[in-house]
């Protein structure tokens, strides 16, 4: 379902924005970018493209590898036990509705516009602004454009906290959010002459009931998925444990990499209360915390 925000007149009161702190360290940095990468997790079951636009995989681990030095530094410097950065990125999605697509050049130019008004707002020190564009991160998907449920193409941008030796903690802030707001509808307006405020969503003419079975067939069909990747996570901890038994080093190895990937898998989905419980039980078995 497309949700937008109007104001009295009908009228798109902002192209859709919303935000996120990367969580988890260096981990929850790593996780967001395979995710965003990732044809085969349920979320991109009918995304068209995954398209990246500024940076690569190693941007992300520039972000994650700033982070952890900082933190370390935090914790060998604070003598007064507090508590140490735990998030090092921030993340941005930029939602355009469905029969509007931008080409990659032009969501580029975008993203790039948006980037730069947000260097003002942080006011970033010439030797901070270069760090800052290396630690930028935007991946494009791409939806299908027919239909009436759904988004429209969306882009996802990370953007590290830690520039030099300070945290961007203004990115986390409200002001930030407005301001990528206004200058996501200055770029959008500016690259691809399409204006906010005279663009008027259709009404969605539909059966509640329909609606309704749809929403939850799909959440029945996401629930399947994620149960058979418990179990495949359960037998490869049993695998584990036999090759603990006989010590086969190299089958170890071997499942011990497939139950971090499934665990990382498992990370970025939403679990009912009884998987999520599945899931601490199985990272106690295998000594995972």
């Amino acid at each position: 379902m497309l949700f937008l925000f109007l104001n009295k007149n009908n009228m798109l009161k902002n192209w859709t924005v919303t935000t996120q702190a990367v969580k988890n360290g260096s981990d929850g940095v790593i996780t967001r970018e395979r995710y965003l990468l990732s044809h085969k997790h349920p979320n991109h079951k009918h995304t068209e493209k995954l398209i990246s636009i500024i940076g690569n995989t190693s941007t992300s681990q520039r972000i994650a590898i700033t982070g952890e030095r900082f933190r370390l530094l935090q914790q060998l410097n604070n003598t007064r036990g507090g508590r140490p950065l735990s998030s090092y990125a921030m993340e941005f999605c930029l939602t355009l509705p469905k029969g509007h697509r931008p080409t990659p050049k032009q969501w580029h130019s975008i993203t790039s516009d948006c980037c730069l008004q947000l260097a003002k707002l942080l006011k970033l020190t010439l030797e901070e602004r270069e760090q800052y564009k290396t630690q930028i991160r935007a991946v494009l998907h791409q939806q299908p454009q027919t239909g009436r449920t759904g988004t429209g193409d969306h882009l996802h941008l990370i953007i590290g906290k830690v520039v030099g030796n300070r945290v961007l903690k203004q990115l986390q802030q409200k002001q930030a959010t407005r301001l990528i707001k206004s200058a996501f509808n200055a770029a959008v307006l500016k690259h691809i002459g399409i204006d906010h405020r005279e663009y008027k969503p259709y009404e969605l003419e539909r059966g509640k009931r329909l609606e309704m079975w749809k929403y939850q067939h799909q959440k029945a069909q996401d629930s399947l998925w994620i149960q058979k990747l418990i179990t495949k996570l359960q037998k490869q901890a049993d695998k584990w444990f036999q090759a603990l038994d006989i010590n086969d080093d190299r089958q170890q190895k071997r499942q011990w990499n497939r139950i971090l990937k499934s665990f990382e898998e498992l990370s970025n989905c939403s679990l009912s209360e009884e998987q999520q419980g599945q899931i601490s039980n199985l990272k106690v078995k295998v000594g995972i915390h």
